[in-house]
């Protein structure tokens, strides 16, 4: 029997508000486009009313409105753009193991990027659940949510109705985990046991989910992938910032507080329009209030999540792509020949990349160098010219909050293709995490080296799984130690992977004591 085939009998589910039927495919049901909740335009997200009947629930529903185009650097990227997209974008996508046991399992709960602005819960083929479910027998949640304009902007000085407008997208996702609290047990999940995960301005998401005390009773673990919140990418927001952008903007549109209710009929394409004259697209975020206190790294890790087990996780190239952060060459969309000889791992020479990195960093160069061979000794020399400086600092401030349960790690990992490509944000860890690598539009990946990645990817999601269901991410043949601000205990995901603590501690204190020099020398 071919495990990989729809069954032609469809799963029902009984939810709260009514029947759901989805679809099976192996040993895995699959249920899509699930309504967790509805919302006015700058609303709070209200539950879903009941039905009679029975709700197909094997499409794709409706993703969030976009501000800006995709990101070129991904295929994937672009495919939400061929997605119905609406404000009434509250559902989410579940996978879960169609054999039960009995036992209730664990719950992962996918947050995607984008930063606050863009994306959807299936916009990347490593976004797709099957495999954890089928491989780690838990259950796979992915959600969509409100973005942008319509998640943070911050009407609350135009009527009570509009008091946390500024973090209706944030408020969404609230509402989607009070959903998977109250359902997921007829999925077979297990209510209690449910992880929070996000990558990049989905880790952010996460970050603010542990700061709502809403939030707190529905999930009792974070993983937060590439996505520790930075206030040089997203400056932080204030309610005065907010409230002057979101008046510059109405006052463009010819409303007041007075005929505020013309706001529901403006086009989403004038709300673009606006947007874009006032203010950075980029920069909309949650807004600090009663409801959202701010991120851990400003305010505090809240005490009702200071003993929720946090994974926080980083690739070693992040943005680089392989451009390198030196060259400012980030994310070409065609390569020439010359780009390939003189910025990519795969043409540049050992002499040529010696020469660039003497050029930034003078004649500590070689100190330089030697550091990082210290620090990730399976790697070529070349490779910092791809690497982007991590820093320790979301999982000291948990640490110093006292949450005794923060582990870190960093995918290191060589991909094969182009002659070795240094792990990049997104592909280069989330189809690690997700066993995705395995699909053959992603294969590619790990082309020419496929044990090693695999055996990458089984580790990652291995821990992934475990972490999953008991808040420890070890494995056999794999302890990894809760990170401490004494011990720095960081997971290494490369060829051969392994814990060491403050393993590029000297490698970036030097960076970071080179450019002070450099910077007061200007």
């Amino acid at each position: 029997m071919n495990p990989y085939v729809f069954e032609p009998t469809r799963p029902v589910v009984q939810t709260k508000q009514g029947k759901l039927r989805g679809v099976t495919y192996g040993d895995v049901n699959i249920f899509m486009g699930v309504e967790y909740a509805h919302a006015k335009r700058f609303h709070m997200p209200e539950e879903i009313p009941s039905w009679e009947g029975i709700k197909d629930a094997y499409r794709h529903g409706p993703v969030a409105k976009q501000v800006l185009a995709p990101n070129t650097f991904s295929y994937y990227r672009g495919l939400h753009m061929l997605e119905l997209e609406s404000e009434d974008c509250q559902n989410l996508n579940i996978w879960a193991p169609k054999t039960l046991n009995g036992e209730k399992k664990a719950v992962f709960v996918w947050i995607h990027g984008g930063g606050f602005f863009g994306g959807n819960a299936f916009e990347e083929i490593s976004f797709d659940g099957f495999n954890l479910a089928h491989h780690g027998d838990i259950i796979f949640v992915s959600i969509n949510h409100r973005l942008n304009i319509l998640a943070h902007m911050n009407l609350e000085d135009y009527g009570e109705e509009f008091k946390n407008s500024g973090n209706a997208g944030i408020a969404d996702l609230v509402a989607a985990m009070k959903w998977i609290h109250e359902n997921i047990a007829a999925f077979g999940g297990d209510p209690e046991n449910v992880t929070i995960c996000g990558h990049s301005g989905g880790g952010g998401k996460v970050q603010c989910l542990l700061q709502i005390e809403e939030a707190a009773p529905y999930f009792q673990r974070a993983i937060c992938l590439s996505g520790a919140r930075h206030a040089t990418v997203y400056p932080i927001n204030t309610q005065e910032n907010s409230k002057a952008i979101a008046k510059a903007m109405l006052d463009d549109l010819g409303i007041t507080k007075e005929n505020i209710d013309k706001i529901y009929d403006v086009p989403f394409t004038d709300l673009i329009r606006v947007c874009k004259a006032h203010s950075n697209p980029l920069s909309w975020s949650p807004v600090p209030n009663d409801y959202f206190p701010g991120f851990p790294g400003d305010v505090g890790l809240m005490p009702f999540s200071k003993d929720k087990p946090v994974i926080f996780s980083t690739v070693l190239g992040e943005f680089t792509t392989n451009a390198g952060w030196m060259t400012g060459k980030t994310y070409p969309k065609y390569l020439t020949d010359e780009q390939i000889a003189t910025h990519y791992r795969s043409g540049i020479t050992e002499e040529a990349a010696m020469a660039r990195i003497k050029e930034t960093y003078g004649d500590r160069a070689q100190e330089v160098v030697d550091a990082y061979l210290k620090a990730y000794p399976t790697h070529e020399f070349k490779d910092l010219l791809y690497t982007t400086n991590r820093n320790n600092t979301m999982a000291t401030t948990m640490a110093n909050y006292g949450n005794a349960n923060v582990f870190q790690c960093v995918q290191a990992y060589n991909m094969p293709y182009m002659g070795g490509t240094t792990a990049q944000h997104t592909a280069g860890d989330i189809p690690y995490w997700f066993r995705t690598i395995q699909h053959t539009d992603a294969k590619f990946m790990i082309y020419g080296d496929e044990e090693c990645g695999l055996k990458v990817s089984n580790e990652m999601s291995q821990a992934l799984v475990n972490f999953c269901y008991t808040g420890n991410p070890s494995q056999d043949g794999l302890e990894w130690n809760a990170f401490t601000v004494e011990n720095g205990e960081t997971m290494i995901w490369d060829r051969v992977s392994e814990v060491r603590g403050y393993h590029d501690k000297a490698y970036m204190e030097l960076i970071a004591e080179i450019r002070a020099a450099q910077a007061a020398a200007k």
